[in-house]
């Protein structure tokens, strides 16, 4: 083995360690900032008014259900989904023509 090979394999050694805690912080702060987001966007729907959530296809009734049942990180997602059931349970289908 030349020493420049020696010497690749030790700086190869030093670094990958580093890569990996830094993956692991990107992946942490990532969360942190994912879950901060769903709490302020969580606390804005709980603000509006009734008549604003209907106005995007949700109820005060689906905001404190997923609120108290969703996990945190999957609330604002899972609002979507009732959302999106909703608009296209009230749109006909049209297969039907």
């Amino acid at each position: 083995m030349t020493p420049a090979h020696s010497d690749a394999l030790a700086a190869t050694a030093v670094v990958q360690p580093a890569g990996n805690v830094r993956r692991a912080a990107v992946a942490v702060l990532s969360g942190l900032m994912h879950l901060w987001k769903t709490r302020q966007a969580m606390r804005q729907l709980s603000e509006m008014s009734d008549w604003q959530l209907a106005d995007i296809g949700l109820t005060r009734c689906d905001v404190d259900m997923v609120a108290l049942r969703a996990p945190r990180n999957e609330a604002t997602r899972r609002l979507q989904v009732i959302a999106s059931e909703r608009v296209r349970a009230m749109v006909p289908d049209r297969r039907s023509f």
